[in-house]
């Protein structure tokens, strides 16, 4: 049978970096699937009543999180630390560094040192209030270090020999000083602090007469010794916290500029597949980890990119309970550790958006700042895929919200077009089934009546499947190089054997250049034009005319009707438009078809009032490539 886990302990107070610590106690116990235990040490003398609040507060966030809880009494944070640890057998103690004005009052660092010095069975680490998880043994000094040390002390004794022995403790403190202040900065407080004895032994044996004697009791090399130990002290703790600061500096700059990134990166994303994938690279490249966005479909994962990074992954049924605050009590974007991977929950406002998948490198676990950082793009990510949702059901609900406009629209538009001929269709049907003799004269009258009818249905019909047609891409433009005269007398003779002779006069210039068209569809636009034309001024004089331009090819159809006004001049080529007091006839298709099929050419169409009354209706083709050469006559 296994033996459980030992425990992970970590240490609470009052100050801020608590929260911290329970954050990453928390992670390491899930790391290691063992216990954790959250303790506070009361010591004789201390801790004012908002302290113990504060405390209180940190220890019941312990409990939320799953924490067991100890409150334990001692003489010193040590003591008690020390002899709780050896109790509950815990494998890895985790504790503050405070950061104190003083280098000497730093009371997490002394209790650390404490601490190994009672010989602690735990693992100890140490966290700093910004820096994060450390641990609490300092690197060795290497031997490059006291070779550069003793170099400088060397140069600086060089200096020293040359003061003048009169007043020679006022002149030679400084240039000492500023020895052990570059070695504290260049190699850190160990080598500094050797230094400064070095230094004070120096002086004592090399530049105080006699020379080569022993006289630290001389009050003077007391005052020598001790003022460059304390400076010294002073000096690297000040170091110390300007390299921390600059540190801290520059790691938030370098977070706020990734974030920046990858937020300028996700804004561009247009799909699920391309928001994924750029999360997945962003945070590849930032962290140096494997990263996948997984999305759940039915009782199976889809990993954005492929493949998982975990094939055993359990199903989302049985993950996403776990990954949610609900559940665990936790904080949301906590990681959920699965074998050698973590999952993190892409929480959005109100339901998951997907689950992070990282798969870290050679050295396990990411440390404290970096989760920081990794938690924030999660919810830069989680926010991306939440806007392209919102995006994809504000578009679906404009769809649907534009169908029914539409269907609304259409039968408001055509009901009475449809009754109309229906109703006509009706009722001379139903006059032929009459019992009796019909005459022939009105038996044809009413057949007549019946194709007629039929055919306005048919074309009203048409019309709505020809512009469906053409606004989906259903139908495509075959261009083919045309002379514009063929085109032209096609849809005049269209109409004519539907109308007879039309009173409308032809502008065509005899060497007019062929043009690259669609036969078929620009007849139909000059048939709608000219059929516009005549309902709007019938029994008045029309006029087609045709010219060219450089690149451009320009045809107008002119009435003499009573035009239409400016503010109506680009809504006629709407659907389902009609001019206010237009009467009946139409629907208001005819115009939005032409419309429709210019823009498939690359043309462009418009209206214009003539200044002698009636309106003017033009559209431009362009002339695109070289026509090819016309055959031989022989």
């Amino acid at each position: 049978m296994e033996a459980p886990a030992r425990p992970i302990l970590v240490a609470l107070g009052s100050e801020a970096r608590s929260l911290r610590l329970l954050q990453a106690a928390l992670r390491l116990a899930r790391e290691r699937s063992a216990p954790w235990i959250a303790v506070h040490v009361e010591t004789s003398g201390t801790g004012l009543p908002e302290d113990r609040e504060q405390v209180e507060v940190w220890l019941q966030e312990a409990q939320r999180l799953g924490a067991e809880l100890r409150i334990v009494q001692a003489p010193t944070l040590a003591q008690g630390l020390s002899e709780l640890t050896r109790s509950t057998r815990a494998q890895v103690l985790l504790l503050g560094r405070s950061r104190d004005r003083w280098p000497w009052a730093r009371v997490g660092h002394s209790t650390a040192d404490e601490l190994q010095r009672r010989g602690l069975d735990a693992h100890l680490e140490v966290m700093d209030d910004r820096a994060g998880v450390t641990s609490s043994e300092e690197p060795p000094i290497r031997l490059g270090a006291m070779v550069g040390a003793l170099s400088v002390l060397t140069a600086a004794s060089g200096l020293a020999w040359l003061v003048p022995r009169e007043g020679s403790l006022a002149l030679v403190l400084p240039v000492f000083l500023a020895a052990v202040t570059f070695i504290a900065h260049r190699w850190g407080q160990r080598l500094a602090v050797l230094a400064s004895v070095l230094s004070s032994l120096i002086y004592n044996f090399l530049l105080e007469t006699p020379r080569f004697t022993r006289t630290a009791a001389h009050w003077p090399n007391l005052l020598f010794f001790l003022a460059t130990l304390l400076a010294t002290q002073a000096v690297v703790g000040l170091l110390q916290r300007l390299r921390n600061q600059a540190r801290e500096v520059h790691r938030r700059e370098v977070h706020t500029a990734s974030l920046y990134l990858l937020g300028r990166a996700l804004a561009r994303g247009r799909t699920l597949e391309e928001v994924a994938t750029t999360a997945a690279e962003h945070i590849q490249r930032v962290f140096k980890v494997r990263a996948c966005l997984l999305f759940p479909q039915g009782e199976a994962w889809r990993a954005v990119p492929p493949p998982s990074l975990d094939p055993g992954l359990p199903t989302p049924g049985e993950l996403l309970p776990l990954l949610d605050v609900g559940e665990r009590q936790g904080d949301p974007l906590e990681p959920l550790t699965l074998g050698s991977t973590y999952c993190l929950s892409l929480m959005g406002t109100d339901r998951s958006e997907g689950v992070l998948q990282i798969l870290p490198g050679a050295t396990p676990g990411l440390p404290p700042e970096t989760w920081e950082l990794l938690k924030a793009f999660a919810v830069q990510i989680a926010l991306a895929l939440e806007r392209l949702r919102w995006l994809e059901e504000a578009r679906r609900a404009q769809v649907e919200s534009e169908t029914e406009r539409m269907r609304s629209t259409l039968l408001g538009a055509i009901g009475h077009d449809l009754r109309t001929p229906l109703a006509a269709i009706h009722g001379a049907a139903g006059s032929l089934l009459l019992p009796g003799h019909v005459p022939e004269t009105a038996r044809r009258d009413l057949l007549t009546m019946i194709q007629d009818e039929s055919e306005r249905l048919a074309h009203l019909l048409g019309n709505l499947l020809d512009l469906t047609r053409l606004e989906s891409g259903a139908i495509a433009v075959q261009k083919e190089w045309q002379p514009l005269e063929e085109v032209i007398g096609a849809a005049l003779g269209r109409l004519e054997r539907r109308q007879g002779s039309l009173p409308i006069r032809v502008d065509l210039p005899e060497s007019f250049p062929l043009v690259p068209l669609d036969a078929a569809l620009i007849e139909q636009v000059l048939v709608n034009l000219i059929a516009n034309a005549q309902q709007h001024a019938p029994g008045q004089e029309m006029e087609l005319r045709a010219w060219s331009e450089p690149g451009w090819i320009h045809l107008e159809v002119a009435d003499q009707g009573p035009g239409i006004p400016a503010e109506f001049q680009e809504r006629v080529f709407g659907k389902f438009f009609r001019l206010p007091g237009s009467g009946e006839g139409g629907v208001g298709l005819g115009l939005a078809i032409c419309r429709a099929i210019v823009a498939a050419h690359g043309g462009r169409i418009q209206v214009r009032n003539r200044p002698g009354g009636g309106s003017s209706f033009s559209f431009a083709l362009p002339l695109d490539g070289t026509p090819p050469p016309l055959p031989e006559v022989p």
